[in-house]
C-alpha cells in the first residue's frame, strides 16, 4: 500500500484505504477499483493524494528509496570510519550521495513514511545523519531555496554529527542520563567536526558553520559558543531537522515520540531557541503527510486522521469508529501517541 498524488493515479488501480470527505462522510471504500469518474470526483473535491494497492511502478519507487538510503548508509559509514582512523575521507562520495537524496526528496510522495520504515535500519549515528540530510533538503525545498542551497543543506545535514566519531561509544550509547562531565565531552563533537571539515578547502564554508553551530540557540542557551541572536541559516535548518529526527527516533537514552508530539516540541522551541520562520514552515507542513494514516490515541483507541486544521495542525480530527469522531483541537485530554504504517 502506497500513498501517491492524485495526478499520478490511473484507472484500474485499487484503493488501499477508505476515503472520507472533509466532514467525515465515507466517499469510497478500501479495495475500490478507480475509474475515470473517480478521478474527476477527486479533482472536484480537491483531494490531493490517496493510498493505493499497486504493485509495479510505486513499489519500484519504494525500492529506489531504500536502495538510495542503503547506499548513503554505506557511504556515511566509510566516511566516518576513515575520519576516525585519521585518513582522507572521500567528500566526493558524500556529494554524490546527497545528489541522490535530493532526487528522492523531489520524486517520492510520502517521504516521511519511507523514512519511518527505515528508521531503525542501522546504528543511530548513521541513520540519523541520512535522516537529517533528507529533512534539511526537504526544508530547503519548502523554503524555495535554490538548487545549490538545497545541495549544501543536504551536505550539512549529512555531516553535522561527523565529530561524534571522536567521542567514545560508551558515552554516545549510554542508556541513562549523562553526567555533567560526559555532556561536556559530547559537546566537543561540534568543534571536532568543524576542525575536520575545515581541512577541506573546497567545501563551502556554510557546511562547516552548520557542523559547528547546529546546537546553538537564539537565546544563547546552545553550544559550543553560546551564540545569541542570529545563527547561520544552514545551521538553523539543520538544527530543526536534527531535533525532529532525534525526537522521533529510538535513542539509547530515550524512546521515540510521535510526529505530532515532536512537532509540538519544535513549535515550543521556536519561541526563543529555534529559528521561528524555519520551524513554522516545517510545523505547518509536516502533519499534512499523516492524513489517512492510522494512529493510536492516548485513550488507547485507534483511528484514522481525516482532517488537519491549518491553525492547529497537531490536533487533527480522528475517526475512531464508523460514526465516532474526535476533534483533538476540542478534546485536549486526548493526543496522538503513535502513527501506524
Amino acid at each position: 500500500m502506497l500513498k501517491i498524488r492524485v495526478e499520478s493515479l490511473k484507472p484500474g488501480m485499487k484503493l488501499g484505504k477508505d476515503i472520507f470527505t472533509y466532514d467525515g462522510k465515507l466517499l469510497l471504500t478500501k479495495g475500490t477499483v478507480i475509474s475515470e469518474e473517480h478521478l474527476k470526483n477527486f479533482a472536484s473535491r480537491n483531494i490531493k493524494d490517496i493510498y493505493i494497492m499497486e504493485t509495479s511502478p510505486q513499489l519500484k519507487a519504494t525500492k529506489s528509496f531504500e536502495e538510495a538510503f542503503d547506499d548513503s548508509l554505506d557511504i556515511v559509514k566509510s566516511f566516518m570510519l576513515e575520519a576516525k582512523l585519521g585518513g582522507n575521507p572521500d567528500y566526493a562520495e558524500i556529494e554524490n550521495s546527497v545528489d541522490t537524496l535530493v532526487q528522492q526528496v523531489f520524486s517520492v510522495t510520502d517521504i516521511f513514511r519511507h523514512m519511518r520504515l527505515l528508521k531503525d535500519k542501522d546504528d543511530y549515528l548513521f541513520t540519523h545523519s541520512i535522516n537529517v540530510s533528507l529533512l534539511s533538503i526537504l526544508i530547503g525545498r519548502w523554503l524555495k531555496c535554490s538548487e545549490e542551497e538545497i545541495r549544501l543543506l543536504g551536505m550539512a545535514g549529512m555531516l553535522h554529527d561527523i565529530g561524534k566519531v571522536y567521542i567514545s561509544n560508551e558515552i554516545l550509547n549510554k542508556p541513562g542520563k549523562l553526567t555533567p562531565e560526559e555532556f561536556e565531552e559530547v559537546k566537543k563533537h561540534t568543534i571536532l567536526g568543524y576542525n575536520l571539515i575545515t581541512q577541506n578547502e573546497d567545501l563551502d564554508e556554510n557546511i562547516a558553520k552548520a557542523v559547528l553551530m547546529h546546537h546553538e540557540r537564539l537565546d544563547g542557551s546552545g553550544y559550543p559558543m553560546g551564540t545569541k541572536g542570529k545563527i547561520n541559516f544552514y545551521a538553523a535548518v539543520v538544527a530543526v531537522a536534527d531535533v525532529y529526527d532525534a525526537l522521533t527516533s529510538n535513542r539509547a537514552y530515550a524512546g521515540k515520540l510521535s510526529p505530532y508530539t515532536a512537532a509540538d516540541i519544535l513549535w515550543q522551541e521556536s519561541f526563543g531557541k529555534l529559528d521561528p520562520r524555519i520551524t513554522k514552515v516545517f510545523y505547518d507542513r509536516i502533519t499534512n503527510f499523516y492524513v489517512g494514516n492510522e494512529v493510536v490515541l492516548s485513550n488507547n483507541k485507534r483511528g484514522v486522521v481525516i482532517y488537519v486544521d491549518r491553525c492547529n495542525p497537531t490536533r487533527p480530527i480522528v475517526m475512531v469508529g464508523e460514526n465516532e469522531f474526535i476533534n483533538l483541537a476540542e478534546d485536549l485530554s486526548v493526543s496522538i501517541i503513535e502513527v501506524i504504517d
